[in-house]
């Protein structure tokens, strides 16, 4: 199995993958437009046994430059025979998306369709194995988290992971199984309570997120007695919610929900997103 590439525009097909019977090639195609300039597009073209079985079309971008991706071949759904094609590449934009497709087979072997994931922030990003048992995974953040309490540098977010699971994604962060992945997440986020409060930029952005990290490893109510002493009382950033959601012109569907504090927001955030520990 070769490892997963980070590829860059090329006018030629890329580098062939191949994992037992499965070969995927990457070519990234450039169509010229009338004004000038080109729209670029990834395309995986994926066989078994010498035979097409489907292709996976990345983002399309337009203008000139060179567009990155990320092809694999991996083990992500063990119910079938055949390991996985995954294609993930960058749509552009300031911090917006990854978009991920993935050529999977049906139980039997027989059908090969595509389970996309709904685009997320930032740019290409592949599977992982990082509980070392084979079966590769989809290892992000939670993008709800992004702006909430803070602007996108000041905020954090816990680690969401992903498994895929026939014809879609499960989001299986909660599962106690990920213990280990957000232990190592904590630890990576304690360096920010050794810093000096005054280079504490956005803190309620980052206390957050790891309020929701301290739940999911069964830690909320220590997590959440250390953040009542150091949250930024004077921000009112997340404050205002709307929490019934925005029609197709954007307006809040109802009159958006004021709350008091910091705390009360972020309780009542942490319950809609499914961080809250479940009542005794």
């Amino acid at each position: 199995m070769l490892l997963p590439l980070l590829l860059a525009l090329s006018p030629a097909p890329g580098p062939v993958i191949t994992n037992g019977p499965v070969v995927a090639v990457l070519e990234n195609r450039r169509q010229p437009r009338p004004d000038g300039m080109d729209e670029v597009q990834p395309v995986a073209t994926v066989r078994v046994e010498g035979k097409v079985v489907g292709q996976l079309m990345g983002a399309l971008r337009i203008g000139p430059g060179s567009i990155d991706s990320v092809l694999q071949v991996v083990e992500m759904d063990p119910s079938n025979p055949y390991p996985e094609v995954l294609l993930s590449s960058f749509t552009g934009g300031a911090h917006c998306c990854n978009d991920t497709r993935v050529l999977t087979s049906s139980p039997d072997g027989r059908r090969w369709f595509e389970v996309r994931r709904d685009p997320v922030n930032g740019g290409p990003n592949g599977a992982s194995d990082p509980l070392g048992n084979g079966r590769y995974l989809l290892v992000d953040v939670d993008n709800r988290f992004l702006y909430q309490f803070a602007s996108y540098a000041g905020s954090s977010a816990p680690s969401q992971i992903w498994q895929l699971d026939g014809p879609r994604f499960v989001d299986i962060s909660h599962r106690r199984q990920m213990l280990p992945l957000h232990r190592r997440r904590l630890e990576e986020m304690e360096s920010w309570f050794r810093q000096p409060a005054d280079e504490r930029p956005e803190a309620n952005g980052f206390l957050a997120a790891w309020v929701a990290t301290k739940a999911l490893v069964g830690e909320f109510d220590s997590g959440w007695k250390r953040m009542l002493g150091l949250y930024d009382r004077s921000s009112d950033w997340g404050l205002t919610s709307c929490e019934a959601g925005y029609n197709a012109k954007g307006d809040c569907r109802r009159p958006e929900k004021r709350y008091a504090s910091y705390p009360d927001a972020l309780r009542a955030f942490l319950g809609r997103t499914g961080y809250l520990p479940a009542a005794p």
